[in-house]
């Protein structure tokens, strides 16, 4: 299994040969994750292989947010004020071609709920929020335990008694 190092995006890595088959994703971290960066919209993680620093093989983002009581699930929303409720939210995840099937999927999310545990001794979150660019990355989530919001099948929600268990 490839090592990897997962580390905050400083701008200086190439980004131009990235590609992870989905358009929307490639684009945003070639021409825009930089700005989010720098405009405090969004904190953006690289992976590269160990003994590749200079290789973008996958991303993620984290950002604040907050999603409506009334769309988490009823188990989670009874403890809940009724008004917006603070989540993390992974806005991005994307791993190169060349490096999918190989586990770095898996893994960044996993560091990603990682930062997402140690950020919650000073920023209360009740979950983790993705929105699922598809079936395909609906299912991926749910394998780790996220769960579907009311009426929203591609917004998912990862409980945080989940991910700081």
């Amino acid at each position: 299994m490839t090592a990897y190092i997962i580390r905050a995006h400083d701008g200086k890595i190439d980004t131009k040969s990235f590609s992870c088959g989905q358009s929307a994703l490639d684009d945003y971290i070639r021409r825009y994750a930089s700005q989010d960066v720098k405009r405090d919209l969004a904190r953006v993680f690289v992976a590269t292989p160990a003994d590749d620093s200079g290789c973008l093989a996958g991303f993620f983002t984290l950002s604040a947010g907050s999603v409506n009581c009334s769309d988490l699930p009823e188990k989670l929303a009874h403890k809940l004020p009724r008004y917006p409720v603070p989540v993390a939210l992974i806005g991005r995840l994307a791993v190169d071609q060349a490096f999918q099937g190989k586990g770095l999927g898996s893994i960044l999310l996993a560091d990603a709920c990682q930062k997402v545990r140690r950020a919650r001794d000073t920023l209360a979150v009740v979950g983790i929020i993705v929105d699922a660019k598809d079936d395909s990355a609906a299912a991926f989530y749910r394998h780790f335990g996220f769960i579907e919001l009311s009426g929203k099948p591609d917004r998912l929600l990862l409980p945080a008694a989940v991910f700081c268990s």
